[in-house]
C-alpha cells in the first residue's frame, strides 16, 4: 500500500526565481492518489503528513530531498517518523546544491542526518554524503530513464511541424541556470555553423537574467540559428521538442545527476554531454552519445559536428534502446525498500 505526500505550495513567490511553480499537465492515470498538503515554510501543513502517518503506521518513509531550503521540513518530518518507529529512506537529487552559500552544509547535514539510508545517483554525491554523515548508509541507484513518457502521438515529421524546424535539430531542455553551459553551447555554436546547418531549440524557463543570453545570441549573429521556448513546458510539449531533435546537448559546468539526460535516453535520442558527475558514467562515448570536459567549447563544437559528419544517428539510438536495462527504476526501489536497522 502507497500514499504519495506533495506539495500545495513550494516556494513563496518573493523567493522563486521562475514564474510558475505548478506543473501544467495533465495528471497521470495512476491509482495512488496524492496528498498535496505539505508547505515547506508552514509547520501546520508538516503536522497534517504527521497525523496521517500516526494512524497509518507505514514501514517505510521514503522522503525526496532537493535543496537546502527545504531542511527545516525534511528534517522535521523525518524526526517524527522515526519517533513512530517508521523506516526513513531520502532520495538525493543533490546531496549539496550547485549554488551554494555558506549556510548550505549546515542545513544539509541537519536534514540528511535524520535519514537511516540515503540512495544517492552519483559516486560524486556518495563522496559528499560519506564526508558530510560517515556513520550513515549510502548506496548508489543509477538515475533511472524516463521512458515511460515516450508518446506515440508525436513522429518526428509531426514534431517538426508542431515546433517549426526543419534540417538538423540540437535541443538544449530544462531550467536555465548559469551551472548548466547554455553560454558555452552557444559559444560553440558558430564553429559549429561554419561546418554545418543547425538550428538551436533552448526549451525551458530561465532563471535570473533572461537578457544575458539573448544579448549572446546577437552578439554571435546566431538569431536565425537559436529559438528560445522560455517558459515550463507540459509533458505533451516535452514529448514534442524531443520527437522533433537529433541530438540533446548537455554543456553542464558541474552536475551530479541530470534528468535532462535520462528523459533523452527515454525518448531515444542520442547526447552530447560533459564529463561531469554521473554523466560520464552514463553515456557511453562514441556509442549512446559524445563526451567532452566541461568548458571545453571546442571540443564541443567538434563532436556536434562529428555526429552529424559521421552518420552516427542510427547507431546511437539502437544502442540507447539496447542499454534502457541499465537505468530502471526497480534499482531505485529495491534501494529504497531493502530492510533498515533501526538504530
Amino acid at each position: 500500500e502507497t500514499r504519495v505526500y506533495g506539495f500545495h505550495r513550494l516556494y513563496p513567490s518573493w523567493l522563486f526565481p521562475g514564474r510558475s511553480q505548478l506543473d501544467p499537465s495533465p495528471s497521470p492515470p495512476v491509482d495512488v492518489e496524492a496528498r498535496r498538503w505539505l508547505i515547506p515554510w508552514w509547520p501546520f501543513s508538516w503536522r497534517r503528513v504527521q497525523r496521517d502517518w500516526a494512524a497509518w503506521r507505514p514501514d517505510t518513509v521514503v522522503i525526496q530531498w532537493w535543496v537546502p531550503f527545504m531542511a527545516p521540513m525534511t528534517a522535521w518530518l523525518a524526526s517524527r517518523a522515526r519517533r513512530l518507529g517508521i523506516r526513513v529512506t531520502m532520495v538525493c537529487h543533490n546531496v549539496l546544491p550547485h549554488e551554494r552559500s555558506r549556510l548550505d552544509t549546515t542545513l544539509v547535514r541537519m536534514a540528511l542526518s535524520r535519514a537511516d539510508r540515503l540512495i544517492v545517483h552519483s559516486i560524486v554525491d556518495r563522496t559528499q554524503a560519506q564526508a558530510l554523515l560517515p556513520d550513515c548508509a549510502v548506496e548508489v541507484a543509477p538515475f533511472p530513464s524516463y521512458a515511460d513518457v515516450r508518446s506515440t502521438v508525436w513522429s518526428r515529421e509531426r514534431a517538426r511541424a508542431g515546433v517549426g524546424v526543419d534540417g538538423r535539430v540540437l535541443l538544449f531542455f530544462g531550467f536555465v541556470r548559469p551551472y548548466k553551459g547554455l553560454m558555452d553551447l552557444l559559444d560553440a555554436l558558430p564553429a559549429v555553423l561554419a561546418e554545418l546547418d543547425v538550428t538551436l531549440l533552448v526549451v525551458g524557463e530561465i532563471w535570473g537574467e533572461a537578457e544575458s543570453y539573448h544579448d549572446r545570441v546577437k552578439t554571435l549573429g546566431l538569431d536565425s540559428r537559436v529559438r528560445f521556448f522560455d517558459r515550463y513546458v507540459s509533458n505533451d510539449e516535452m514529448a514534442m521538442f524531443f520527437a522533433a531533435a537529433d541530438l540533446v546537448v548537455l554543456p553542464y559546468r558541474e552536475a551530479t545527476g541530470s534528468a535532462a539526460l535520462q528523459l533523452a535516453f527515454g525518448f531515444g535520442v542520442p547526447v552530447v554531454a560533459t564529463k561531469t558527475g554521473s554523466m560520464a558514467q552514463a553515456v557511453d562515448d562514441g556509442q549512446t552519445g559524445f563526451l567532452v570536459e566541461a568548458g571545453d567549447v571546442n571540443g564541443l563544437s567538434r563532436v556536434i559536428v562529428r555526429f552529424f559528419r559521421e552518420g552516427r544517428a542510427a547507431e546511437f539510438r539502437h544502442n540507447i534502446r539496447q542499454n534502457q536495462k541499465r537505468f530502471t527504476w526497480e534499482a531505485v526501489t529495491t534501494a529504497a525498500l531493502k530492510p533498515i536497522q533501526l538504530a
